[in-house]
């Protein structure tokens, strides 16, 4: 009898064993099946926080994304180091603008052996698109002689509607006489850019010009559906609005920039040039402003420029020290007007939930309309 109740309850301990097996295998299938697992997200990695926004708001729930720029970083200076690299590689996907334009990306896109994990924004664009870096390693000093000389050859094309009949076709055909010069120098110069404090051959803020962003977000779009083909409508009516937003920018910019032709717009560190290219205007930037910590003769003598050139407004950007705009308060006739050029968020955005690419540009086109009321010429 004790014989049969030891088999009884033997077998009642390996049914329940079994049973509690089985209902955790099935917890874990449901939870799978979900997608309600962070797993089941498509990691994506970026640089500049516009292709970060960009990507989010195209991926909406089905993304997890990150900017591989720690908050505050200036993409001129940063140096990562090995480790930094190897960990920015480590994701389903990485975003940048391209080898040209940020070098230091180019770094973590050559330690990706997988040519379907790594999109490079600029190989969706055609050269003639991209306008040369000039300023290279004195990016802090000579600004003033940077204006438009990179499209000398342009110049006399150069009207606010050289955009207006092409700009659907995206041509930019007001560049075809520098393109040789670009090719020429792109075969010549590459390699260079370890020597030029970050910069690549192009002027790297290309994420400006709303234009060149619409192909941008299409270019992201297109590859989330190609890494999950099943929400290929979630990803293409995200798309949509995001494509409209960029297409009002353009109008707003369009409407604040006209009668500005050849309008001097004076800024701290020259990020616009895509803009004034596109728009317009010209920029001009003021020296040592974006100085981390500049002495009282770099004050004195950005004082002496603002004053020379007699500028009503100078936009500044999120890194200029308070006191080089307390400075020129107190010591010029001009208006101090924040600028982003949106390289990285400082760490107060990265903690704001409803922030977007759209809301920073929009608070741009009010500083910059601002700046060009100032009829500087």
């Amino acid at each position: 009898m004790k014989k049969i109740f030891s088999v009884i309850a033997l077998t009642l301990a390996m049914l329940f064993l079994f049973t509690a097996c089985g209902n955790g295998d099935s917890d874990e299938g449901t939870k799978s099946d979900s997608g309600s697992d962070s797993n089941d997200k498509l990691t994506v990695n970026t640089t500049v926080y516009p292709l970060k926004s960009f990507t989010e708001q195209i991926g909406g729930k089905h993304v997890d994304v990150k900017s591989i720029y720690p908050a505050g970083t200036d993409l001129h200076t940063y140096d990562p180091s090995q480790k930094d690299i190897v960990n920015a590689s480590k994701a389903d996907l990485f975003i940048y603008t391209g080898d040209d334009l940020d070098p230091v990306a180019k770094k973590v896109a050559d330690t990706i052996d997988n040519d379907d994990k790594k999109l490079s924004l600029q190989a969706g664009l055609d050269k003639k698109d991209l306008l040369k870096d000039e300023h290279h390693h004195d990016h802090e000093h000579g600004d003033d002689e940077h204006g438009h000389d990179h499209h000398e050859d342009a110049d006399e094309e150069h009207n606010h509607d050289h955009h207006e009949d092409a700009d659907e076709e995206h041509d930019h055909d007001h560049h075809e006489d520098a393109d040789e010069e670009h090719d020429h120098e792109h075969e010549d110069g590459e390699g260079e850019e370890e020597h030029h404090h970050h910069h690549g051959l192009y002027d790297p803020h290309v994420w400006l010009d709303p234009k060149l962003d619409q192909q941008f977000a299409k270019n992201i779009k297109d590859e989330l559906v190609e890494k999950d083909p099943d929400n290929k409508d979630y990803y293409e009516d995200n798309y949509k609005k995001l494509d409209k937003d960029l297409k009002d920018i353009d109008k707003k910019l369009k409407d604040v920039t006209d009668g500005k032709e050849d309008s001097k717009v004076y800024i701290s560190h020259e990020s616009i040039g895509y803009l004034a290219d596109r728009y317009g205007f010209e920029q001009k930037g003021i020296q040592n402003m974006n100085a981390e910590d500049p002495s009282q003769k770099e004050l004195t003598d950005i004082v002496k420029q603002i004053k020379d050139e007699d500028a009503k407004y100078i936009l500044f950007e999120d890194n200029v020290e308070n006191k080089v705009t307390d400075v020129i308060r107190d010591e010029t006739d001009a208006e101090p007007l924040k600028f982003y050029n949106m390289e990285s968020l400082t760490k107060e955005q990265e903690n704001d939930d409803d922030l977007s690419f759209q809301k920073l540009m929009n608070k741009d086109i009010e500083a910059l309309e601002k700046a060009l009321s100032g009829d500087n010429k």
